[in-house]
Parts: structure tokens; sequence; C-alpha cells
């Protein structure tokens, strides 16, 4: 088997990752579509002009059945790529051996792993201590996707619904700048669109949560507000956009395999 092959093998693996997120993202654009977050304003004289919300609804299930979805395709890939090494380490032959693509918890039992692997070749050994795929190593990002994976195979992998993401200062800028501007330059201001993160995502969003406070007299400015649907779990990754970070494991996954590609020849 000629190494484009191989490699196509594990190919497919990602190639169906990347369709189910093709999926998700349609998922969550349907959700955000729903208009699911609902901002209103109230003015408090001591406090001042108060945006705040009235809805949040929850995260629909499915989503988070189909970014376990996406995360089990990429760990597969790396489990077809240790088999398909393993292959060529042993010209072929197919014993006992459990074959896995090492990922551990801190470098020690990465390194317990690793010598158990006595079927690799030298140059596959020294690609995966190069990536170092443990907590703290360098590719830390396959020890979460190899944790996401271990979760969902038990239970619903947790998407907690909605944080609090950014506000278009841009807008907001330009809102109560335009009459000056205006009126200094004789032609309405442009708009601008300039999204900032906020320090506190408010996570986990819910109803009555406050957004922002204006001067108690100030103009209502509709639309400020992104909000996001996000990943958590405890320890491990929390109130992390999804699609974010489902993209970052696709884009990990396809340069480790990449990476590999020597190996397969």
């Amino acid at each position: 088997m000629s190494a484009a092959t191989k490699l196509a093998q594990i190919q497919v693996k990602i190639q169906r990752g990347r369709e189910h997120f093709t999926e998700l993202n349609n998922k969550i654009g349907a959700f955000y579509a729903t208009q699911p977050y609902q901002v209103m304003t109230r003015r408090e004289p001591n406090r001042g002009l108060i945006y705040y919300l009235t809805k949040v609804e929850p995260v629909p299930t499915h989503i988070a059945t189909i970014a376990g979805d996406v995360i089990q395709n990429l760990r597969s890939a790396l489990d077809h790529l240790a088999w398909q090494l393993y292959l060529i380490g042993t010209s072929g032959r197919v014993n006992d051996e459990k074959v896995y693509f090492p990922i551990a918890d801190d470098a020690t039992k990465y390194g317990n792993r690793l010598r158990k692997l006595t079927y690799m070749r030298a140059d596959a050994i020294t690609a995966f201590n190069s990536i170092q795929p443990y907590k703290g190593g360098k590719d830390e990002k396959l020890w979460i996707l190899n944790k996401l994976n271990n979760i969902d195979k038990h239970r619903l992998l947790v998407t907690v619904g909605s944080v609090f993401r950014s506000i278009n200062i841009g807008k907001y800028m330009t809102t109560i700048s335009a009459p000056q501007v205006q009126k200094v330059l004789g032609k309405p201001m442009p708009k601008i669109n300039l999204f900032f993160k906020t320090a506190d995502n408010l996570y986990p969003l819910e109803k009555g949560k406050e957004l922002f406070i204006d001067k108690v007299h100030a103009q209502v400015i509709p639309d400020l507000f992104r909000c996001d649907v996000v990943i958590n779990e405890a320890g491990l990754i929390e109130g992390a956009s999804l699609i974010e970070t489902i993209n970052d494991f696709i884009t990990v996954v396809e340069a480790v395999v990449k990476q590999f590609e020597p190996c397969l020849i």
C-alpha cells in the first residue's frame, strides 16, 4: 500500500469530521436565526441606562451531539494514523497489541505509554515526541480533544448554552458622535462596526443579566451585543466558543497527520 493510500484512509475520518462541522455551523446558524437572545433597556436614575437580557433560549441538544460526532471522527483519525504506523513498524504483521495514538495527562504518563509502542519505527517515535500530545505539551489541544471524546462516549458532551461575547463599540461611538460629525462635515458619518470582546463573558448567560450601563439620558442603540454558543467542561475547557474550538481541533489534527506523512513511507 502506498503512502498516499494510507494517508487517504486516515483523511476519510477527518473529512467526515469536516462534514459534521459544516452541519454544526448550519445548526448554530439556524439557532441564532430564531433570535434566542433578547436585550432590552431600563433607566434607573441612580445608575443609568441599563441594557439587560430578557430572553436566553437553551441551546438545542442536537448541537452538542453533532459536536461530539466531529470530535469522535478526529480522535478516530489519530488512531487510524497509529494503526498505519503499527503496520509499517511490524511489516504488516498483525498481533494482539492494542494500537492507539498515545495521548496522556502529563509527560510522565505519556512516556510510559510511548515505551509500550515497541512496534513503532524510530521516526514515528521521534514524531510523537515532537508534538508532545499531553497536558502541558506542545499540542495540548490533542489532550483536550481526547478528554472530550472520552466524555462524549459516556454522556452528552456539555454545551452550556451561551455567553456574552462582545459589544459593538464602533456602532456605539459612531451613533453618539453622528450629529456632531454631520454638523462639522456636512454629511452623514459612515457606519463602523468594531466589536470588542468583554473581560467577563457572564457565563452562564441567563435572563436578567446586565450587559452594559450607559448614562441615564443616553440614546438607546439597538443591536450592540453579540452572544455565543460555548462548550464548558470544568477544569478542561470553560466557556469557549464551540465553533472556534471545534475548528481548532480540525486544524490541529490535520497538522499532526501532515507531520507524520514521512513516517508512512
